[in-house]
């Protein structure tokens, strides 16, 4: 009896090690204007395993040569992966838009985005998103760590903006607490999984015009595990912080200051045939 036990746990175990969450993988796209506003733009990646009627195949083992078990997601979900929607709907501040969750395949995609009139606007909103997680606070980040936008030149402006990425995931932490701790249900992995598990940042993209930095995740093969020995794993944004410049014709300054040079020389103009009169 206690062999079958025995057996029956071991079994389980072997499941356990075979099946498993995967991290919802964060993408964020950010595009200012030459003038601070702009748009950011959030997208939450969750492999769906109920979209697939085959296994996921695990991205840190793509060539399943290492015995990692099919990916599961939508059981770890109280309601399902969709109910993800239904969080984020009733929960984002009211300056961010949820958009409808979309599907690709065996991905299913949930999106959220916000606008910004100038740079000042974007950082109250930034520290708004900062100050909605529990654990942390606006004033708890340098100003070195807080997100930064230069303007400089007259003529030819030149935009340059940088951000860190501990500053971009503390403005992510709200929802993520949120699911973690409304609607994630860790179940049979509850001690192996934590908060810091179930999502990471994928992808970190910043455009300025013509100009554009962008750091995706992708797979190295040689690259090693945790345990320093097994190779293969899927690399996420790496860079603790990021930093783009672009430069811009300031047209309206151009234009004023055409504008005012005409101006002066048809006073002077004026003056001069009045003088002669």
């Amino acid at each position: 009896m206690k062999k079958r036990i025995l057996t029956i746990a071991v079994m389980a175990m072997l499941v356990l090690a075979l099946t498993g969450c995967w991290a919802g993988e964060i993408g964020v796209t950010t595009v200012f204007n030459s003038d601070g506003s702009g748009t950011r733009t959030i997208v939450l990646d969750v492999m769906d395993d109920t979209l697939s009627t085959d296994p996921i195949i695990n991205l840190d083992d793509p060539d399943q040569e290492e015995g990692k078990g099919a990916i599961v997601n939508d059981y770890h979900i109280t309601g399902g992966l969709i109910a993800i929607q239904t969080w984020l709907e009733d929960n984002a501040p009211e300056f961010i838009t949820v958009e409808d969750a979309t599907v690709d395949g065996y991905h299913r995609y949930f999106t959220m985005t916000y606008s910004w009139d100038d740079f000042d606007d974007f950082l109250a909103k930034y520290e708004m998103l900062v100050d909605l997680s529990p654990s942390m606070d606006w004033d708890d980040f340098t100003a070195e760590e807080r997100p930064t936008l230069t303007i400089e030149g007259l003529y030819k402006k030149t935009l340059t903006f940088t951000e860190t990425k501990i500053i971009v995931e503390a403005s992510l932490d709200w929802a993520i607490d949120g699911i973690w701790n409304s609607i994630y249900d860790a179940a049979d992995l509850a001690g192996f999984v934590t908060k810091a598990d179930i999502s990471v940042l994928s992808g970190y993209t910043v455009e300025i015009g013509d100009d554009k930095i962008e750091e995706l995740a992708y797979y190295d093969a040689d690259a090693l595990e945790g345990d320093g020995v097994t190779t293969g794993v899927r690399i996420q944004v790496e860079s603790d912080s990021f930093t783009l410049s672009s430069n811009f014709t300031n047209t309206g300054m151009i234009v004023g200051t055409i504008v005012v040079v005409v101006a002066i020389l048809g006073a002077a103009v004026f003056f001069v045939l009045k003088a002669k009169k």
